[in-house]
């Protein structure tokens, strides 16, 4: 009887095992408050989050994205944890900024530091160049009844 309880709990975690699945790179989220904007480069942001980026997106300005990415799955859906991190490197190669983040929490202190400082607009777009119209101020009139006659309230 023993021997059975002992296999049947082996095939219960063999089939729990058997329904798991991971994608990406577990990282170490924690540590991005460690990340410092204009400094750390893309090397020391890959030590410091225990992994390397799991997606890199190039941009036409010469910047990227990289994206650490960590998923895992139990029981097909039934159950599964995700986190990412989306930071943007200039074209040095230093950390600009954080550009997003899943189901990572960050202080706010944290967060605005790896916001870095507002983008410039680009001057060379059209629409950066125009000033923004004044606003238009129109007046609206709402009727109100007129009183009733002097007759009407004395009969009350």
């Amino acid at each position: 009887m023993r021997g059975y309880l002992h296999l049947l709990a082996a095939a219960a975690i063999a089939t729990l095992i058997a329904g798991c699945a991971a994608t990406g790179h577990n990282f170490d989220p924690g540590k991005l408050s460690t990340l410092t904007p204009g400094q750390t480069t893309l090397e020391e942001a890959s030590r410091a989050l225990t992994a390397p980026p799991d997606k890199f997106y190039k941009q036409t300005d010469g910047t990227f994205l990289a994206l650490w990415s960590f998923k895992i799955t139990f029981v097909a859906d039934g159950l599964y944890s995700r986190k990412e991190a989306l930071l943007q490197f200039g074209p040095d190669g230093r950390l600009m900024r954080l550009v997003d983040s899943t189901n990572i929490l960050l202080e706010p202190w944290e967060r605005q530091k790896l916001l870095g400082p507002a983008p410039v607009p680009d001057a060379s777009q059209e629409w950066a160049q125009q000033p923004a119209p004044a606003p238009q101020v129109e007046t609206i009139v709402i009727p109100v009844p007129a009183a009733p006659p002097e007759s009407t309230r004395q009969g009350l």
